[in-house]
This record gives structure tokens, C-alpha cells and sequence, in this order.
């Protein structure tokens, strides 16, 4: 019998192999070089002018794929009472704190705490799955 954390994530690492290959290093690259980009574009999402609404999704958007990256491509070791991440896929997203606080004030405030919630949700499910099969 397969359990669902084996389906999910046989199906995430078959969704980053066709995005990114098979190589680890060439994978981790792309991911930092993503995590930047997304750095970037959420340095700029300012000078789109748009909506209040629309200005907090983005920011949102954002910084929840970023964060996306950090759970499912950054952890490089699980099997510790808190995973072991990369240093270089987790700074941008760090950085972005900053930079989401700065440029946005409470939306942006607002959108981190989101993302970063998320992340936490998402970094315990996947631990609390990982004990399950231990049994």
C-alpha cells in the first residue's frame, strides 16, 4: 500500500525533474537563480501601480513561491528534528522579509506572515508524515 506522503512526493520530485532535471546541483542553481528572480519581481511590483487588492496578491504570490521553493527544493536533509535547508535558496527569501516590510508596509508585513505560516504548516506536515512511516 502507498501512503499519501509517498504519492506527494513522487509527485512534487517528478514536477521539479520536469522543471528543473534530474542533476542536484544543476536543480539547486536553478531554484537560487529562481528564488532571486522572485526577489527581484517583488522589489518591482510597486511600480506596476496597481489596486491595493491587487498589489497584496501579488506581494502574496510572490512571496508564498519563494517559500514554495525553501519546502520543496531548499530542505537538503529531513532526517534531523529540523531540516537541514540551504542556506542559498533560503537568503532570498529572508532578504525578502525585509524588502516586502519596507517597500509595502502592512501588506507586506502581512503577506510574510502568510508565506511564512505557510512554510511552518508545510515543514511539519511533511515531518509529522515522515514519523508515520518511521512506525
Amino acid at each position: 500500500m502507498m501512503n499519501t506522503q509517498n504519492v506527494s512526493i513522487k509527485i512534487a520530485a517528478q514536477k521539479s525533474s520536469e522543471r528543473w532535471g534530474s542533476d542536484p546541483k544543476a536543480r539547486l542553481d536553478c531554484v537560487i537563480a529562481e528564488q532571486r528572480s522572485y526577489l527581484a519581481q517583488l522589489c518591482q511590483v510597486w511600480n506596476l501601480q496597481l489596486s491595493q487588492k491587487d498589489e497584496a496578491e501579488q506581494v502574496l504570490r510572490l512571496l508564498s513561491l519563494m517559500s514554495d521553493n525553501v519546502h520543496k527544493e531548499g530542505v537538503l536533509c529531513w532526517e534531523r528534528s529540523y531540516p537541514l535547508v540551504s542556506f542559498y535558496v533560503v537568503q532570498p527569501w529572508l532578504q525578502a522579509k525585509d524588502h516586502a516590510i519596507c517597500l509595502y508596509g502592512v501588506i507586506g508585513r502581512e503577506a510574510w506572515e502568510v508565506a511564512r505560516k505557510d512554510l511552518c504548516n508545510n515543514i511539519n506536515f511533511a515531518q509529522a508524515m515522515m514519523r508515520l512511516e518511521e512506525r
